[in-house]
């Protein structure tokens, strides 16, 4: 499980610039996987963003939510 201190250093991380400074010095490979790695965040943010946005509207109507 990703914890929010992970999170938040994460966050830091591209924050300061040290992503972009960590990607231009990696090969074609590594800049492709850190690509990749960002799609899965943005993917995984879209799902959370979806889910709990279920999750509260079924709550906010007084619907179970299972």
């Amino acid at each position: 499980m990703l914890t929010l201190k992970k999170l938040q250093q994460f966050k830091e991380y591209i924050e300061s610039g040290a992503f972009f400074e960590d990607f231009d010095q990696r090969p074609a490979d590594g800049q492709a996987e850190m690509l990749d790695m960002l799609e899965v965040l943005f993917e995984t943010c879209e799902i959370a963003d979806q889910k709990l946005t279920e999750h509260f509207y079924r709550r906010w109507q007084g619907e179970e939510t299972s």
